[in-house]
């Protein structure tokens, strides 16, 4: 029973990558025009939020504001990349396109599918944060050697955020009907979750609500790697993310495999 369980985990990691090499060589022919909102972007708006609005919010914890919210805005752009590879250009290439219809007359699987689209969304969250750490060291942003575990961080944030996104998109009855999932699920983390305040200004349920959320530990994650401090705590971060991850692609695989399986 376990050797059967092995060759399936591995039949859909190799799938997976199959479906991961297609959107990334999709990638290579128009990259010069998605590199300015994965790269430039980023740049831009550390610049105005650390040094505009910074200029006007008192350091706290001896930390001026552009080093506290710089961690939180590579965490933010993780996620906001791998949201929308995974649910709006997912969608399109599942109802528009048809490439999932292309994919499963190979010897593929939709579980190949959700894994290979996770995958690559997640791949493009370390591309938008390698970006994002490129600005803060040349920002002087980044106190700690270790600051270079911000990139496996923000790979991580984008699996777990990824494959809920996937999950959605797998019962989404329309593109519009995407907009829910930003508006209830996505802005929430990106205004609550610790990117631009510390969650202890939060009334106490609302931060308990915060770590039930799969950018707060992420974002927990990236700023103690940038700052050089590392706790235990950090362990139960990352299998948090890691249990998001699970489920999601769990549930993703399940959905995907009802709608695409008729």
């Amino acid at each position: 029973m376990t050797t059967i369980t092995q060759a399936a985990q591995k039949t859909v990691v190799w799938g997976g990558f199959q479906v991961w090499q297609r959107n990334r060589d999709a990638f290579q022919r128009s990259w010069s025009v998605e590199i300015g909102g994965m790269a430039v972007e980023p740049f831009l708006f550390l610049l105005a939020i650390g040094y505009g609005l910074g200029k006007y919010v008192q350091p706290f914890d001896d930390v001026s504001y552009a080093e506290f919210v710089a961690p939180g805005i590579l965490g933010m752009y993780a996620m906001m990349h791998a949201t929308f590879d995974t649910s709006y250009g997912s969608y399109l290439r599942m109802e528009t396109h048809h490439v999932y219809d292309a994919i499963l007359f190979t010897p593929l699987e939709p579980e190949d599918i959700v894994v290979g689209e996770v995958m690559w969304g997640a791949t493009r969250s370390v591309i938008t944060g390698v970006a994002v750490l490129a600005a803060m060291l040349v920002f002087g942003l980044a106190g700690s050697p270790m600051v270079i575990a911000v990139i496996p961080a923000a790979f991580l944030i984008g699996v777990a955020i990824g494959s809920l996104s996937m999950t959605f998109t797998a019962v989404a009855p329309s593109i519009g009907s995407l907009t829910n999932f930003f508006t209830l699920f996505i802005s929430p983390m990106t205004f609550f979750c610790g990117v631009f305040f510390p969650l202890g200004s939060l009334p106490a349920a609302a931060q308990v609500g915060a770590w039930a959320l799969p950018l707060t530990p992420g974002v927990a994650l990236i700023r103690g790697f940038s700052a050089g401090d590392l706790s235990w705590m950090m362990l139960a971060w990352v299998l948090e993310l890691v249990v998001f991850s699970i489920v999601g692609l769990t549930m993703a695989s399940i959905l995907m495999r009802r709608r695409l399986v008729k």
